[in-house]
């Protein structure tokens, strides 16, 4: 009997072994004072915190990805009726193979915003999407379509072509959805200068077109960039808006809200013991009727001997207000806590 349970045992860890599953994460906490302008000022005081997961389980060309996003709020609309704040989201769900030499990902997911368009299109989650891809010589191509969050059903008006290629060192890229719109980037590096430059040209004249560019240098010790958005409608909060990204990792502030066609912002960023401080100013760009509304941001950065980062960031930003209103501004003071596993 013994002999028995010690092969099962032994069958049982040697199966583990051989198995390819890997589970890594992040966890933040923040807390946030922030001060809003007006005739009377506000100041509050919130904090949260945040755990994400994902687990990948491989065999051959297979991948399966599971990315699970666990939150909690100390106050605000994360809370149930319970008062508890936790709340988890399946936020990727998806499935990697190769099908001979076509490339195939299928499942629940969302492309974020270094994907081509990423800075103009808010990258929300697409359901039981199937994207197929491969390469033809030097060109990647591929054909994604995803169903219809009212129905589940697949409308292939609503499909996208896209392909990239190098092109003497700089990476041409496009995608294309029939009758609404279509996007052409090109990114690399030349002379020291890296550059990302993407347009997206809507079908719809009421959403208007926008244009997406980023340069880059390094100076000495020193990070030195500059990024703008620029489009051509006035309201891009609404369903005719040319700018849907609200959560930008290179502009400090958005550039979707209401009065505004764009934004532009200088970013400088260096190094002082082992502490990244990163600068960004800038200002929103007022369509008609609205003035532009300025901000600036510091942040700085330091890994603690814990193996946690230590980020703090003071955020000063004019409200969005129409031609002849005063302008207010908002503070905003963010600590964070994170570590990776």
């Amino acid at each position: 009997m013994k002999k028995i349970i010690a092969a099962a045992v032994a069958a049982s860890v040697s199966a583990v072994a051989m198995a390819d599953i890997s589970i890594t994460g992040n966890a933040n906490y923040e807390y946030f004072s922030k001060t809003v302008g007006g005739a009377i000022e506000k100041t509050t005081n919130d904090a949260d915190m945040e755990v994400n997961l994902s687990v990948v389980g491989k065999t051959g060309d297979t991948s399966v990805v599971a990315n699970l996003e666990i939150t909690g709020a100390s106050t605000g609309s994360n809370r149930d009726s319970d008062g508890d704040s936790n709340a988890i989201d399946v936020e990727d769900l998806y499935i990697t193979t190769k099908v001979g030499d076509l490339n195939v990902k299928a499942g629940d997911y969302a492309s974020g915003t270094t994907a081509l368009g990423g800075e103009i299109d808010n990258g929300s989650r697409s359901i039981n999407k199937v994207d197929i891809s491969t390469k033809v010589g030097p060109a990647t191509v591929g054909y994604a379509v995803a169903a219809t969050s009212s129905d589940d059903d697949y409308d292939s008006d609503a499909a996208v072509v896209y392909g990239s290629m190098d092109v003497a060192g700089t990476k041409v890229s496009f995608k294309d959805q029939s009758d609404s719109y279509t996007i052409v980037g090109l990114s690399g590096s030349a002379a020291g200068i890296n550059y990302r430059i993407e347009n997206k040209d809507n079908d719809s004249t009421a959403k208007g077109d926008a244009l997406f560019y980023e340069l880059g240098t390094k100076i000495g010790d020193m990070t030195v960039s500059y990024a703008a958005i620029d489009a051509d409608v006035k309201n891009a909060t609404d369903s005719t808006g040319a700018i849907t990204e609200d959560d930008s990792t290179i502009f400090a502030q958005d550039a979707h809200d209401t009065g505004l066609k764009g934004i532009k912002q200088l970013t400088v960023g260096t190094s002082i013991d082992g502490t990244a401080i990163k600068l960004r100013a800038g200002s929103r760009i007022g369509g008609a009727s609205y003035q532009d509304a300025d901000f600036m941001e510091i942040a700085a950065s330091r890994p603690l001997a814990s193996g946690a980062t230590l980020s703090v960031s003071y955020a000063d930003a004019d409200k969005v207000t129409a031609t002849g209103n005063t302008i207010y501004d908002d503070q905003t003071l963010e600590i964070d806590l994170s570590v990776k596993f």
